[in-house]
């Protein structure tokens, strides 16, 4: 069975799907992992950042081709979507003209905000109230089904969410082991993080009482808290400066010292300049401009990549 990882902020611009698909690639590359990438979020931002934009436009909206969208809408019409059509295989860029053997991914589509609507309103009747939450569980288990059924395939499956709690995101929870946090060292961005934590205590203790009660087999498999993960940091004599560190040593004295990646990835235009040729930083010698920044920031993705493969087991 492959680790299932959710990766969730409620702060947006803190380079959550920039960190998921550079996590994706480096255990790919470096620990020679097979990866599923599982975009959640109506925004896009990791489909076009792993297929690039012309190629994600030709397959979604052109060629009509299946994505994370056409999952939901067989749920809906009581089928499940063949795998072999909703995964992309070979198609996340790696390097000018090559791409990662190991990784594939879902696409996302825009119109999975309007989905969610749809979700909380479908209502199935049963028998009697277990049967009905048998079915609430049904809804929560559309992305973790489609996993199972490639379960030996992959052996990670990295999900990107939105910064929400909808029904999807939710639906990402129920099928993870782990949830990360990826973060930047300033308010905003960590001042959430112990709600997260919080919510996703209320969501296991919830889940647990749905399965036991409708009588399912087996038991439900808490999703357990895998870390933060400090992206764009300022350095200053080879450390953080001393304001990101004085924030990453708060969150540390409130969530103790197992919950902060050891590692952190350093703030410079290096991922940007990758983003925008729709490459990962690790390809910094293909870049037209700072290679050197990229680089820099490739050595410590790399090291957050071994550490994320060395803690989350």
């Amino acid at each position: 069975m492959p680790i299932v990882v959710s990766m969730i902020n409620w702060k947006g611009g803190v380079g959550k799907t920039s960190l998921t698909l550079h996590l994706a690639a480096g255990l790919a590359s470096r620990h020679s992992k097979r990866v599923l990438l599982i975009d959640l979020d109506a925004q896009c931002n990791l489909s076009f950042l792993a297929v690039g934009l012309s190629a994600y436009v030709s397959h979604t909206y052109t060629n009509n081709g299946p994505t994370l969208k056409t999952v939901f809408d067989e749920y809906f019409d009581r089928k499940q979507a063949n795998p072999d059509d909703v995964i992309l295989k070979q198609q996340v860029r790696a390097r000018a003209g090559k791409v990662y053997t190991k990784v594939g991914i879902v696409l996302s589509h825009q119109e999975l905000t309007l989905l969610d609507m749809k979700l909380a309103r479908e209502k199935r009747s049963g028998k009697d109230h277990r049967e009905e939450t048998g079915f609430e569980i049904d809804k929560l288990s559309v992305i973790k089904n489609i996993i199972d059924r490639v379960a030996d395939e992959y052996d990670y499956v990295l999900l990107d969410c939105p910064p929400n709690v909808n029904l999807v995101t939710q639906n990402a929870f129920f099928a993870s082991d782990y949830y990360v946090v990826p973060a930047i060292p300033d308010f905003l961005s960590t001042v959430g993080i112990s709600q997260i934590t919080k919510y996703m205590d209320q969501f296991n203790q919830d889940y647990r009482s749905m399965w036991a009660y409708a009588g399912l087999p087996g038991t439900y498999v808490e999703t357990k808290f895998g870390g933060i993960i400090f992206n764009m940091v300022d350095e200053y004599g080879g450390g953080p400066k001393s304001g990101h560190q004085q924030i990453m040593t708060s969150v540390t004295s409130q969530l103790g010292s197992s919950a902060i990646f050891e590692n952190y990835v350093t703030d410079g235009d290096g991922m940007s300049a990758a983003a925008q040729v729709n490459l990962p930083v690790f390809a910094f010698s293909d870049l037209p401009r700072s290679q050197p920044n990229a680089e820099k920031q490739a050595t410590y993705m790399e090291r957050v990549v071994d550490e994320f493969f060395n803690r989350i087991v």
